[in-house]
């Protein structure tokens, strides 16, 4: 529900932005040309608040709508959205399709792809058989997961996945309907908390796999795609464990590790970039050009594969609030960190101002970048410690 990568990433591309987001962070708003706010929860966005700001807008200046989190429980809201200013991304159709359980899970099955056994009813009790988790259809972020219990009955739009221990991964990819192009493997990282132990936590580009295990995931995505059809960036997650690939889930949009895959997204944003190694222009083309974008021997992931940005790890941690954090709008951020919170510049806000975070809201996102995905960990762990101290003081 951030904008602030796709803003970002729009901007180096060359793109003029306007950005809807829910948390209006610093650097969204100092990259879009206009950013509006809209409420949000594990529902969604507030739907007549959207589609007023959209209608204020005109339609005919802009190339088309597009989106990241935030839409999978509210598919109708994209057609909704569809019916004013066009999609840049996967219809309303699509997301639905993708994101209601049956539907994905036995086209799974039906393709011999593994993934962890869901249902709508709890098996009995068996000790060979890890424990179950219940999940949210369109929820996104892992605050929607929890571990299921006995006798437990479903809420609508939920579903029982068996909980599987290994390794979390993604796969981020360009699709055209037809063929896919993968941008980059991904390890997912948690930061759980006693009620919300699936929450994000961030995330860690360019890992070390086997051959198997990429070739597992790129046929699994392909795979999908085609079934359904999906356009532009997508990201797939899965679990592996004994090098075999479970897969969890699609995210049929804009995901959070595209922010894994833009190089010095802050600095120099006014210079010219090459536009045809910016993913945002890629996604842009696939989605507006579907199956006529050919996605064999084309020049733009040729530069793509060979820039610096694919050739080292880049890994984002979210921080957030352990309690009611007050923040004083004086406060100095280091260039590390990202979606920080806005204070109102244009109002002369005094520099003892202060800004509330809500215990379990996001603080802000810290970035790392090093030879390898181990290192930038280290990194990035390094940041979270830092700020967390300089927090607490």
């Amino acid at each position: 529900m951030s904008a602030r990568p796709f803003v970002a990433a729009a901007a180096k591309a060359g793109y003029l932005v306007d950005a809807i987001d829910a948390f209006a962070d610093a650097q969204t708003v100092a990259l879009a040309k206009m950013t509006m706010v809209v409420t949000c929860d594990n529902n969604g966005f507030n739907e007549e608040s959207l589609l007023g700001l959209i209608g204020t807008l005109e339609a005919s200046q802009y190339l088309g709508f597009v989106y990241g989190s935030g839409f999978e429980a509210q598919p109708m809201l994209l057609q909704k959205i569809a019916d004013i200013i066009p999609l840049i991304g996967n219809a309303a159709a699509q997301v639905l399709a993708i994101k209601t359980a049956s539907s994905f899970f036995s086209t799974l099955s039906l393709h011999n792809i593994p993934h962890p056994t869901s249902c709508e009813r709890l098996p009995q009790p068996d000790s060979r058989v890890e424990r179950y988790l219940q999940k949210f259809t369109g929820g996104s972020g892992g605050t929607h997961i929890k571990v299921a219990n006995d006798g437990e009955t479903l809420g609508f739009n939920h579903y029982f996945q068996q909980y599987m221990i290994g390794r979390s991964i993604s796969l981020l990819f360009l699709a055209n309907s037809l063929e896919i192009k993968r941008v980059g493997f991904n390890e997912l990282r948690l930061n759980p908390t006693s009620n919300l132990p699936f929450r994000y936590g961030g995330a860690v580009s360019n890992i070390e796999l086997s051959f198997e295990v990429k070739q597992q995931m790129i046929h699994a995505a392909k795979t999908l795609t085609r079934q359904f059809g999906l356009l532009g960036l997508n990201s797939l997650d899965a679990i592996v464990k004994d090098e075999i690939v479970y897969v969890l889930e699609v995210n049929p949009r804009l995901s959070a590790t595209v922010d894994l895959y833009s190089d010095d997204l802050y600095q120099d944003i006014n210079a010219k970039s090459i536009a045809y190694s910016n993913i945002m222009h890629l996604h842009i083309l696939a989605c507006l050009k579907g199956a006529e974008f050919q996605m064999t021997n084309v020049e733009e992931f040729s530069l793509l594969a060979n820039s610096k940005v694919v050739k080292q790890s880049t890994a984002h941690a979210v921080i957030y609030a352990l309690e009611d954090t007050p923040l004083l709008a004086s406060f100095k951020w280091p260039n590390w960190a990202v979606d920080t919170p806005y204070f109102d510049e244009i109002n002369n806000v005094h520099p003892d101002k202060l800004m509330v975070v809500l215990a379990n809201e996001p603080i802000c996102t810290v970035l790392a970048h090093a030879e390898d995905a181990n290192r930038a960990k280290v990194i990035v762990d390094a940041r979270v410690e830092s700020i967390q101290q300089i927090l607490k003081s």
